[in-house]
């Protein structure tokens, strides 16, 4: 059910805390969330690091400009219309109500009744993400300078039913004799949970320079980062949530990686700025237990932003596909994003996110377009923000605690 299946994605998250806790898509702070998931050229100096390092020495309104604290921002997101894990719970609790009956016409209702819930469940899918991070700041246009911490982590589960199963089924509804027990060693569908992790911990340094009138800003944030990975597959009968997270279906690996970023911020008043962010610029990947690849490949993303003293509007464009992990689409977003902000106290956001990735091979929840709203409160310094996201397919939220001084 939803809350176990988020509990089992930040269980992910905490077996990968080495530091704290794609494969799973990148981190996004709560302000971000409600933006579309823009950051590139939007981004708070906070949280710069997740979205932009460059960001870190671009000159903000004076709100921004202080040392920055997260902590910390949490979101989680959740994908399933077609309620897969209670399907799974139900069936299971049905073929053990059908394994004692004796009355042929109720052994004859109940596999018709079976029949129909397998075909119901086959390539259900059910996903879930749920992120965490926390960044320390100091911004300025000389050296700036952030300490941050993050995780993600995505799982997917996915029934896979078998013809013969409902063959089966459908010949005991027609003749009610003497069926057999339905267990593991006559049915043949399973049910398959991947899940997987990344967790971050890394530092960030950005500078300036003037150039006329403008300024170009570079980042780097070199980090250590471990992955994690679990895959289990169960016999219907007796898939459990609970088991993925064993350590027989799990494999890991630690390694160093590397984001870079650059940021030209222009205008008479400095009110333009864009963005490119490049993260994970080493290829890597982690197999599962039986060969399935997370890959962690560069991600590219460009921004542009335009701010006001009340309001700000950016746009974000990936310009590469993060290959899907687990039973889901591969993507790659085309975000944009909106910040009102009355008199620094209180501000509304407004985003939409649409996957231009390719869906042709579909392998279960599919990332269509999402929109995100969110509110912010920042009296004297401290930040709480809360945003949600919804789509035709998934739901979500972020809230996060800050302080700016």
């Amino acid at each position: 059910m939803k809350p176990q299946l988020l509990a089992l994605s930040a269980s992910v998250i905490i077996a990968n805390s080495q530091f704290a806790s794609a494969a799973p898509n990148p981190f996004q702070d709560a302000r971000s969330f409600a933006m579309g998931g823009t950051g590139a050229a939007s981004s708070t100096p906070a949280a710069a690091s997740f979205h932009n390092p460059a960001l870190l020495a671009i000159k903000h309104e004076d709100k921004h400009d202080g040392f920055g604290l997260i902590l910390p921002s949490v979101n989680a997101a959740f994908a399933d219309d077609e309620e897969v894990i209670d399907q799974i719970d139900d069936l299971q609790s049905d073929i053990d109500d059908f394994n004692d009956l004796t009355d042929p016409d109720e052994i004859k209702a109940a596999a018709a009744q079976l029949s129909s819930q397998f075909s119901k469940l086959n390539n259900d899918t059910v996903k879930a993400d749920i992120g965490v991070g926390t960044a320390l700041v100091i911004p300025n246009d000389t050296f700036a300078v952030s300490v941050f911490v993050d995780g993600t982590s995505k799982v997917t589960v996915r029934s896979f039913i078998d013809d013969d199963d409902v063959a089966l089924l459908d010949a005991i509804a027609s003749s009610g004799v003497n069926p057999p027990d339905l267990d593991e060693t006559n049915l043949k569908s399973k049910a398959a949970a991947i899940a997987g992790s990344i967790g971050e911990l890394g530092v960030s340094f950005a500078t300036a320079f003037d150039i006329g009138d403008n300024k170009l800003t570079v980042g780097v944030s070199p980090k250590y980062v471990s992955l994690i990975t679990y895959e289990y597959t169960a016999n219907i009968t007796s898939f459990d949530e609970d088991d993925v997270d064993e350590d027989d279906y799990k494999t890991d690996d630690n390694t160093f990686n590397m984001d870079i970023g650059v940021a030209y911020q222009f205008g008479k008043e400095g009110q333009w700025i864009a963005g490119l962010m490049v993260k994970n610029i080493i290829p890597t990947d982690l197999e599962t237990t039986s060969g399935y690849s997370m890959d962690v490949d560069p991600l590219a993303t460009i921004g542009i932003a335009y701010s006001r003293d009340w309001f700000t509007l950016t746009s974000d464009m990936d310009l590469t596909e993060n290959k899907a992990f687990g039973f889901e689409d591969d993507n790659q977003f085309v975000s944009a994003g909106a910040e009102f902000d009355l008199a620094d106290l209180a501000q509304f956001r407004l985003g939409v996110r649409h996957n231009i990735g390719d869906t042709s091979d579909s392998e279960g929840v599919e990332e269509g377009t999402k929109f995100t709203a969110g509110l912010g409160f920042s009296p004297f310094g401290v930040h709480i923000e809360l945003s949600g996201l919804v789509s035709d397919t998934e739901y979500g939220a972020a809230a996060e605690l800050g302080f700016t001084f």
